[in-house]
């Protein structure tokens, strides 16, 4: 039997119920910008923060999520922050006022590989992303 099989999926309940890898970033994005965030590993929880006072940025799960309308992302206040449990393989972070901000990226990492995920966009089904 080889070893490659079974791989773990976005199912495999164990991979949540144990710490989590941490993963941390911090960039700038500017207005109308949007800056791409890769993790590694599928995630078992992210937090976002906006570190800029006076402006307002975009958090989104697909590209398509950020497109003008942004109707499929949540928004971040000056000095706000943004913490879920939610597995995912990237994000997406939009300046939407002022004219840069610098912000945060804080994940959980399960041992998931991205190639054992599923991929969320609205046209495969996953309404809400985009």
């Amino acid at each position: 039997m080889s070893l490659q099989y079974p791989k773990v999926n976005e199912n495999y309940v164990p991979a949540y119920q144990i710490s989590a890898m941490p993963f941390v970033t911090s960039s700038n994005v500017a207005l109308g910008a949007t800056t791409q965030i890769n993790f590694p590993t599928v995630t078992r929880f992210v937090s976002v923060k906006n570190n800029t006072a006076t402006t307002q940025i975009a958090v989104g799960f697909t590209a398509n999520g950020m497109l003008a309308a942004k109707s499929n992302c949540y928004f971040l206040s000056g000095s706000e922050s943004f913490n879920v449990d939610v597995k995912t393989s990237k994000l997406f972070i939009s300046g939407s006022s002022g004219v840069s901000a610098n912000f945060s990226v804080l994940a959980g990492l399960t041992g998931i590989e991205l190639s054992q995920f599923i991929t969320v966009t609205g046209s495969n089904g996953f309404g809400g992303v985009g």
